[in-house]
């Protein structure tokens, strides 16, 4: 009796699991003004539940969708700012292409989060002197009303 339960468990536990694998053979994406049609082939047939709000999406090909976010208006997420150069020694160029400057502010933190210095933008290109503080990583953050907007990563390097 040992030695079957012992051959039945060697030849269970020997074999591959395939539970939840789909192979496979082609796919893509049909795209039209009325739609997009993600599709597979060689998929099991799934039904997909829907209440007209909300529906579930069963099998192994799940669409998604990639989509900003952020809370502020679509007219500042293609805002420019640069800050260059980048390393550098002593000045930071802070250049921005956007008219109204007074809502906007920026402000330098060392790597340990430390407000190193701030102020306002006030033309398209504002010059900061960082030549007095020591070589290292620092963050460059752009903010609009309280809301900050972009933050650059710098290095600063001894001469």
């Amino acid at each position: 009796m040992k030695a079957t339960i012992f051959t039945f468990s060697l030849l269970a536990f020997g074999c591959s699991l395939g539970a939840q694998t789909s192979l496979n053979t082609s796919g893509g994406v049909a795209l039209s003004s009325s739609g997009t049609v993600a599709y597979s082939l060689g998929q099991a047939f799934q039904d997909t539940p829907s209440n007209g709000m909300v529906s579930v999406s069963q099998g192994v090909q799940q669409p998604y969708e990639i989509t900003q976010t952020l809370g502020i208006d679509i007219s500042e997420i293609s805002l420019n700012v640069k800050v260059f150069p980048n390393p550098t020694q002593d000045f930071l160029n802070l250049r921005v292409d956007f008219s109204d400057y007074s809502k906007y502010t920026y402000s330098i933190y060392d790597s340990s989060d430390k407000l190193i210095l701030a102020g306002k933008v006030s033309s398209r290109d504002t010059v900061l002197r960082v030549s007095s503080y020591p070589a290292g990583l620092y963050y460059v953050k752009v903010i609009r009303s309280g809301k900050p907007l972009k933050v650059f990563k710098v290095i600063k390097t001894d001469k």
